[in-house]
Order: structure tokens, then C-alpha cells, then sequence
């Protein structure tokens, strides 16, 4: 069974997956304490159940989401000595999109993610992050798809075709810049 992980936002969302199949989704919506309640989440759909390898969202998206889902990913896939593999949040998205060629986006309350990806899932350029008012000025040049629901089917399929990596190997991907940066 693989063991699918997701914190990048608010939502915390954990999948089991065996042959092709969802076996176990549990998805808590604006969980604002995601270190409290992921490990529970974890415990809850594996229940004693053997795992053989664990996918992470790995980002871009809330520091410590994004943090705290690739911090525990890479301790289970060490500890287990288990493969980890890792998809972006905006993989996500371009996968659960049938455009060809597509500029997909999520929001946080200060602005949008940004990513460009082809019709096989190849990253065009590199993942922007733009303020609001940014993001108003570029949509008014280019049609980003941003109201999409993740396809966990096609996530989860396509990210097990993808090699594995040493836990040791798995970073969150970080886009926006925080305040000291700036």
C-alpha cells in the first residue's frame, strides 16, 4: 500500500492506496493546527496496515504545512525503510487538468502560485509566486486555471511512475519569499 500526504494549505489530506485503488481518504478542510492532527490522521487511515512507499506534496504552499508534510513523510519512509517520492502542489493541479498546455495557480490570502506546464507534465520555466495585485495584472495576459479540484486518481498513478529518492534527498519546494527576504 502507498501512503499519500498532503499539507501544503489549510487541508490536510491523507490517502491509502493499493493496486490502482483509493482503499482510505481522509481530508480535514482549514485544519489550522496541522501538527496536532496529522500524525492522528496518519495512525487513523494506516491502521496497522503495511506500507511499501509514501508520496509527499513537497510544495509550494504554507511554509509550515508544506514543512511539517515533508518532515513526517521523510521520517516514515527512513524509519520504514520505505521509497518516498515526491509531487508539487502544482503538478497537482496540472494533472488534474485535461488543458494541453496549461498555466495553473492557487491562492493564499496574499497572492497566487504560479506554475506553466506542458501537455506531459513538464514544468515551463520555474514556479512564481505573485502578490495580488501581480496576479491581477498577469491573468489579464494569460488564462491561468486556478479553480481546480486535485484528481487524486491521476495524482497517485502518475507520481508512482516517478523514482523514488532517498529520504534524505526530499525538500519542500519554497516559492514566496518570507518578510526578511523581501
Amino acid at each position: 500500500m502507498d501512503l499519500f500526504i498532503d499539507t501544503h494549505l489549510n487541508d490536510i489530506v491523507v490517502i491509502l492506496y493499493q493496486d490502482g485503488k483509493i482503499i482510505k481518504k481522509e481530508i480535514v478542510e482549514n485544519e489550522k493546527e496541522h501538527s496536532r492532527v496529522l500524525m492522528p490522521i496518519i495512525k487513523k487511515i494506516v491502521d496497522k496496515k503495511e506500507i511499501n512507499s509514501i508520496i509527499v506534496v513537497n510544495g509550494p504552499g504554507s511554509f509550515t504545512g508544506v514543512r511539517l508534510g515533508v518532515t513526517v513523510a521523510k521520517t516514515l519512509a527512513y524509519t520504514l525503510n520505505i521509497p518516498i517520492r515526491t509531487i508539487s502542489s502544482l503538478e497537482c493541479l496540472a494533472l488534474s487538468t485535461d488543458e494541453s498546455e496549461k498555466i495553473v495557480g492557487f491562492s493564499d490570502k496574499n497572492g497566487y502560485y504560479i506554475g506553466i506546464f506542458d501537455h506531459t507534465i513538464n514544468l515551463i520555466g520555474d514556479y512564481v509566486y505573485l502578490n495580488n495585485k501581480e496576479f491581477e495584472e498577469y491573468s489579464n495576459k494569460y488564462h491561468v486555471i486556478t479553480d481546480i479540484k486535485f484528481n487524486y486518481d491521476k495524482i497517485l498513478a502518475y507520481t508512482l511512475t516517478k523514482d523514488s529518492l532517498n529520504p534524505h534527498e526530499v525538500n519542500p519546494i519554497y516559492v514566496k519569499k518570507i518578510a526578511v527576504e523581501k
